[in-house]
């Protein structure tokens, strides 16, 4: 199989993880256009399922003109909307904080990112997530420059400052390099 140039990669997550007619619908219509799944995942905690696509790319010399939307418009709601954007490769690590107490959690959430003077390149956020845990769920903007060993260690100083304990970070879903080698053992396997 010749490389291709470029690789997209697609983290599809879906809230209604119930409705098992319109997951295999948006499954099927993302294999049918090239893409393939190299992970699926289930997230009881916020009832959701997802996808991670990669498909490859052919660079086109120029994008094609932006066309603007008209502010005011309402789509109807039969129909929906949807957006797509793209970014570099962002790396999702979340570290579980043992309290209920999520506003803690947003206060260390709040001192790990970027924006509240912590870690460079990381967006951070406190999150509820049941049975007596919390979590400090953060975007890794630039994994290379500040990694998860460093987040979990900034998130288990600042809760023990607040008296309380931290769970082994993860994860939500494969490394950058783990998903392109998936994609080429799959891409392998298809051709036959």
């Amino acid at each position: 199989m010749a490389r291709p140039t470029m690789l997209a990669c697609c983290k599809l997550y879906i809230s209604e993880s119930r409705n098992a007619a319109a997951l295999r619908a948006i499954e099927q219509a993302a294999c049918g256009g090239g893409a393939v799944v190299v992970n699926r995942f289930t997230d009881d905690a916020y009832n959701r399922v997802g996808y991670t696509l990669v498909a490859p790319l052919t660079p086109s010399p120029a994008p094609p003109p932006l066309r603007h939307a008209v502010l005011g418009m309402r789509s109807p709601r039969s129909k929906g909307v949807v957006v797509v954007g793209a970014t570099g490769w962002v790396d999702n690590y979340n570290v579980p904080v043992r309290t209920g107490d999520v506003e803690a959690a947003r206060r260390i959430a709040r001192a790990v990112s970027e924006r509240g003077g912590g870690l460079p390149s990381v967006q951070a956020m406190g999150l509820a997530h049941g049975g007596g845990v919390v979590e400090v769920a953060c975007n890794l903007l630039d994994p290379a420059r500040v990694g998860a060993e460093q987040v979990q260690g900034m998130v288990e100083r600042l809760a023990a400052g607040e008296g309380l304990s931290v769970g082994k970070g993860y994860f939500t879903d494969y490394s950058q390099d783990k998903i392109v080698e998936l994609y080429f053992k799959s891409a392998a396997n298809t051709e036959g």
